[in-house]
């Protein structure tokens, strides 16, 4: 993980070959049209180590830069990572309301993530937090882990929460287990507008990914 943390874009490395290189992916999946009426992107890879974490943080920052609202939703219940890689004020800090989206209150204490949107115990105010020394970006950890995930992520409430994430911002990206190990980025599919499919550079297997990409894009279908 200290590896992947110092892969995560920062004030130094903005003007970088590496952040450019998440500018280009940026520029990319608006041109193609991913982003276009597209509200909730699933980032995904085949296995562990491709680097869908990192992936997902510094899009968002690079979204966030541009001006777009962000969200940053860590659904991946086997291997949570993302509040690792970003610095967040869960100490007594959290997002208010959708007008005043990127203010504190900071007599309000974080309660929650994903587990507990979908649960209907919680809402987006008492689970969202900003992420440190980024304007525009939050982030939704997954909360409880559920004894079942892909059956929670599955539920007909999800949908509602994506919905109701999307009403809050430009733009939701959310981390997703591996593809090949877990049903839940399948179940995810039903209810994210576009897939984002990271694949570490070098030698790989390229047809299994290709089938795994297949799968998920029938999923959406």
């Amino acid at each position: 993980m200290a590896r992947e943390t110092s892969m995560v874009l920062t004030s130094s490395t903005l003007q970088t070959a590496f952040a450019e290189a998440y500018r280009a992916l940026r520029a990319n999946l608006a041109v193609d049209g991913v982003m276009h009426g597209a509200r909730a992107l699933l980032v995904t890879s085949g296995v562990p180590g491709e680097g869908k974490s990192t992936t997902v943080a510094n899009l968002g920052i690079l979204m966030a830069q541009a001006g777009q609202r962000v969200i940053l939703v860590d659904a991946d219940f086997r291997q949570p990572g993302l509040h690792r890689l970003l610095p967040t004020s869960r100490n007594g800090h959290r997002v208010v309301g959708v007008d005043g989206f990127w203010q504190r209150d900071g007599d309000a204490a974080v309660r929650g993530g994903l587990a507990e949107l979908i649960a209907g115990t919680a809402n987006f105010v008492d689970v969202a937090t900003p992420v440190e020394g980024t304007e525009n970006l939050a982030m939704v950890g997954t909360g409880v882990i559920p004894s079942h995930p892909a059956e929670l992520l599955a539920s007909p409430r999800m949908r509602g929460v994506i919905v109701d994430l999307c009403g809050h911002a430009d733009v939701v990206l959310l981390d997703s287990p591996p593809c090949s190990l877990y049903a839940d980025a399948q179940e995810l599919t039903q209810v994210t507008d576009g897939i984002l499919y990271v694949l570490r550079s070098g030698p790989q297997g390229l047809v299994n990914h290709v089938r795994l990409l297949k799968q998920l894009q029938q999923g959406q279908a």
